[in-house]
């Protein structure tokens, strides 16, 4: 009797383990243990959160090759004045694979075809009433009429360009994209074809890609100050009442006027913070790739952008030269004065955003700044 039934519970443990391999071999086979079905834990730990907004950062940019494709298009004419043969024209590009309209000033007269560049980025403008060149037409006119020609993207979601991205972080981030690309086509098409417009009197002009500038307005020195960071470019650059305040700081300083007094805006970018390193997108903690020249007008009544946020930028800027002084002296590769971020700040009492009433003067010395460095 004994050995039956020993031999019983033997028979019964062959059977299960039996089972239990044919088991695990199917599911092995099926992939279940491999996909984590019976681990749903260890899933969700290996699972890595993707962070789509990472490619805008300051040093991820700077790694990004932009390949200009298509060459400018000019689709029409705005409006012209006759009498100094100037003309304002709408134009259009390809950016990170959308398009951009954006109005093209210059005068067309046969003493020059070959045209200095100045691109002008504006800052803040309301949807609503816009028309390509807002922010920037006034400035661009008295460019336009001293030779240069200026070029000034609508951006997305203006003017006649393609919608602008929903995600309000990408949206923002994004116009630096923008304007590389830009820079990228003007270099790599300097010839603006006009003979698809008949009223035109000249049928082509040339960028001359040795003579480009930038000029910008309020937000627009923020993105004119990471675009030169993520170039590490030298291109003579002037700013007028520029937002260069640390980043999200600039964003949510006038929050308090919201109808929430900011609550809203606080809580997304607490949603931001929580994936993101606020330091990757912030143009003060990217002076080690700035260089000058550059130029600051700032009026001390301006509530849109405040002057501290200006001086206190030139501060940081005064520490990174002293590094680099330092780092230049123990080297000895090159002098410190090559090296410098040179910066003129010129501060106008009583001024405001738009730096009334000093315009008229704050203009010349925009002409006196491109001339110095970009006709030279």
């Amino acid at each position: 009797m004994f050995k039956k039934i020993l031999l019983a519970v033997l028979l019964l443990s062959l059977v299960s383990s039996i089972s239990f391999l044919a088991a695990y071999f199917y599911l092995n086979q099926e992939g279940i243990f491999k996909s984590g079905l019976l681990s749903p834990r260890i899933s969700q730990e290996s699972k890595v959160k993707e962070l789509p907004l990472l490619q805008y950062s300051i040093e991820n940019l700077a790694q990004k090759n932009f390949e200009a494709k298509k060459p400018i298009k000019i689709e029409k004419i705005i409006s012209n004045n006759p009498e100094k043969k100037t003309y304002i024209l709408l134009f259009s590009y390809e950016s990170q694979g959308k398009n951009i309209s954006g109005a093209l000033n210059l005068k067309l007269d046969q003493t020059s075809l070959i045209k200095p560049v100045i691109l002008m980025i504006r800052g803040f403008v309301p949807l609503e009433g816009y028309f390509s060149g807002a922010g920037t037409k006034n400035a661009a006119a008295v460019l336009a009429e001293n030779g240069y020609a200026t070029l000034a993207p609508d951006f997305l979601g203006y003017g006649n360009s393609d919608i602008e991205p929903s995600n309000t972080w990408e949206a923002r981030f994004i116009k630096v994209a923008n304007v590389i690309d830009l820079l990228r086509i003007i270099e790599t098409f300097p010839e603006i074809d006009l003979s698809n417009i008949e009223e035109l009197p000249i049928k082509q002009i040339i960028l001359d890609t040795e003579k480009i500038g930038i000029w910008a307005h309020s937000n627009g020195g923020q993105i004119a100050v990471s675009t030169l960071e993520v170039l590490g470019s030298n291109l003579p650059t002037t700013l007028w009442a520029p937002v260069l305040a640390p980043f999200p700081y600039s964003i949510m300083y006038f929050t308090d006027e919201n109808d929430d007094e900011g609550k809203e805006a606080r809580k997304y970018l607490s949603q931001f913070e929580a994936d993101y390193d606020v330091f990757d997108f912030s143009l003060t903690k990217h002076l080690d790739r700035l260089n000058g020249p550059i130029q600051i007008q700032h009026g001390t009544n301006d509530d849109s952008a405040l002057v501290s946020w200006t001086e206190e930028f030139l501060a940081k800027v005064d520490l990174e030269n002293e590094s680099r002084a330092t780092a230049s002296s123990e080297l000895a590769t090159q002098s410190a004065e090559k090296n410098e971020i040179k910066i003129d700040f010129y501060k106008y009492p009583g001024a405001n955003h738009n730096l009334q009433p000093n315009w008229d003067e704050a203009i010349q010395k925009d002409l006196s700044f491109f001339a110095k460095n970009m006709l030279k």
